[in-house]
């Protein structure tokens, strides 16, 4: 119950309470009233901020896409290094994703309710995923993935392929790894030895995808 007097809570307030929620209990687990109670105010001070539970959610997904954006961070100009690069890029995909478990609770409603109800990332993003690929707040960092992919390429230590196509494959394996089969991952912060194993695994299956076939 809100006191006479107690301030409305801020945006970042709510927004830090739901994503809170979102990690511990899933996108569904939790209720507006369930937000308000930690703040010390009623459901009514949320809508003085937001007009439903779906754009607080919209808007706690926004703030994943503009710090996924920033993901795949390469030097400037042409990469000396890329595959040592692209390790070090994913080895940070990995850690961004582990740090913001809502996040991939968020994606992982995208993916499984497309057309069929609230896309929360999907419309954080601002449209489908083939679209955020050219323009919209993701689009530098497809960017970058390319320009890493291709001068992987020239050097001849990738072979030639769709960087959609490869962010797709990272990023499904890892959503999977965090998840199944018991949400260990997300549930509590991995140790340094169980952090380690899932880098590897990824690179390795990067490595697998990327290596250039013999003729």
């Amino acid at each position: 119950m809100q006191a006479r007097g107690t301030p409305l809570p801020t945006r970042s307030r709510i927004l830090n309470e739901a994503e809170r929620l979102i990690a511990r209990r899933g996108v569904y687990g939790f209720t507006l009233q369930e937000v308000a109670e930690p703040l010390g105010v009623r459901v009514p001070a949320i809508y003085k901020h937001f007009a439903s539970r779906d754009d607080v959610l919209v808007e706690v997904a926004g703030r994943f896409i503009n710090a996924l954006s920033q993901q795949f961070q390469i030097p400037p100009g042409r990469i000396q290094e890329p595959t040592a690069t692209l390790r070090r890029a994913c080895e940070e995909f990995v850690d961004f994703h582990v740090a913001n478990p809502a996040y991939v609770r968020l994606s992982l409603i995208d993916l499984a309710t497309p057309e069929g109800g609230m896309e929360y990332v999907k419309r954080a993003a601002g449209g489908p995923f083939r679209a955020n690929f050219g323009k919209g707040p993701l689009a530098p960092m497809h960017r970058r993935l390319r320009s890493l992919l291709a001068d992987g390429r020239r050097a001849g230590l990738f072979r030639s392929v769709v960087a959609l196509d490869f962010y797709r494959l990272i990023k499904s394996a890892l959503l999977i790894q965090l998840v199944f089969p018991d949400d260990q991952l997300l549930r509590t912060r991995p140790s340094a030895t169980r952090l380690r194993a899932v880098k590897v695994e990824l690179w390795t299956l990067a490595t697998r995808y990327l290596t250039p076939t013999p003729h």
